[in-house]
């Protein structure tokens, strides 16, 4: 794996309005891992990823995506870059079959990114295997997450920012989902995702970044952070 950043925040603020929500945040993501971005509610975790993402456009710092500046850009253009975004929303299209929705997120492939099928994407989800022909509408929580990621997978990204994929769900969900994202590392994926369940994040993820109020506070190993109970007590207990 290389070490050096597909994903690279420097100094980033970003404001909704006149309220800023982050303070010269920076983190990097190597091509291949999987970081986990931990915090409180309302630590600026989806606030990361959409300014990441072109959503929210940073007032100051930047944002290199593979190398090149993506801030400043619209968020189409940011995805044509090979970085896809799942949104804590779920947006499926409702009155579209699971099979057209992921043909509306159908792209090229692209070189140095897994080549994403609808048959290998039923292998990864086989809940969606099993209602190629439901709407999304008629679909529960966790199915519709999943068919945002595999939606998501059909612009074969090299990098997946995801949005608290496990929130609202079930447990035997949640453990689905965590099979998926590692098999998603398996192939190469690269992963920023921003989750509040910690022990889910620490069974897929290589390392962690804490934010509190919009600041970087840790930033190391999974496994270094899991024996440290000081740190998780100061900045992710309730």
């Amino acid at each position: 794996m290389s070490t050096a950043p597909l994903i690279e925040a420097r100094g980033l603020d970003s404001f909704y309005g006149r309220a800023q929500i982050l303070f010269g945040v920076s983190l990097t993501v190597a091509r291949g891992e999987v970081v986990a971005l931990l915090g409180r509610n309302g630590a600026g975790k989806s606030t990361t990823l959409k300014t990441l993402m072109g959503l929210v456009p940073p007032k100051a710092g930047e944002v290199l995506f593979d190398g090149t500046r993506v801030h400043g850009r619209p968020p189409y253009a940011v995805c044509r870059t090979g970085l896809g975004y799942v949104p804590e929303e779920r947006r499926v299209f409702a009155e579209l079959t699971v099979e057209e929705n992921l043909e509306v997120g159908r792209r090229p492939a692209r070189e140095g990114a897994p080549h994403w099928t609808p048959s290998r994407l039923y292998e990864l989800f086989p809940n969606l295997g099993r209602m190629r022909d439901r709407r999304g509408g008629e679909m529960s929580g966790g199915e519709q997450q999943m068919l945002t990621i595999a939606r998501t997978l059909m612009g074969n990204p090299l990098a997946v920012l995801l949005d608290e994929p496990s929130e609202g769900l079930a447990p035997v969900i949640v453990e689905q989902m965590g099979d998926a994202i590692r098999a998603l590392k398996r192939e190469g994926l690269t992963l920023l995702i921003s989750e509040q369940n910690l022990r889910f994040a620490a069974s897929i993820t290589d390392r962690a970044v804490i934010l509190e109020q919009g600041h970087v506070r840790y930033e190391g190993a999974m496994a270094d952070l899991m024996s440290d109970a000081s740190v998780r007590e100061k900045y992710l207990s309730v």
